[in-house]
C-alpha cells in the first residue's frame, strides 16, 4: 500500500468561551473563529493545487466533536515534545492554534501559516 504525505491544518479559535461547547455566552468570537476557518480552508485549497493533489490535506473542523478531540490530543502531544508541558489539553487550541503539522512534525504554531512555509518542508 502506497503511503502519501499528510498535511494537517489546525485553524485558530478565539480565546473567549463562546466557542466552547455548552457555553451560553456570545461575544462574537465564534464569528472570528469562522473567519479563521475560512482562511485555513483557503490555505488547504492552495496546498492541494500546489501539490497537484499528491498530498493529503486535512483541515480540522472544531464544530465536529471528533475533530476537536483529535486536534486537542495531537497538538498536546506535539507541544509537549517541544517542551510546553504546562499547556493543558483543555486549553491547547486556545494557545497553540493556528498550527500546521506535516507528516507528524509540528511546522508552525501560534502564528498564521503561509503556503511557502509548508512547501519548504517538502524541499
Amino acid at each position: 500500500m502506497k503511503t502519501s504525505d499528510l498535511i494537517e491544518i489546525f485553524p485558530s479559535i478565539s480565546g473567549a468561551q463562546c466557542c466552547e461547547p455548552n457555553s451560553g455566552e456570545d461575544t462574537g468570537c465564534c464569528e472570528d473563529s469562522q473567519n479563521f476557518y475560512e482562511e485555513s480552508l483557503e490555505l488547504k485549497e492552495q496546498l492541494k493545487e500546489h501539490f497537484d493533489k499528491s498530498v493529503n490535506v486535512h483541515l480540522y473542523n472544531y464544530d465536529i466533536s471528533m475533530d476537536r478531540v483529535m486536534a486537542q490530543k495531537k497538538l498536546s502531544e506535539l507541544i509537549k515534545q517541544r517542551g510546553f508541558q504546562h499547556i493543558s489539553e483543555d486549553t491547547i487550541l486556545k494557545y497553540v492554534t493556528p498550527a500546521v503539522v506535516v507528516n507528524g512534525s509540528l511546522v508552525s504554531f501560534a502564528t498564521k501559516p503561509h503556503l511557502e512555509l509548508v512547501v519548504k518542508e517538502f524541499s
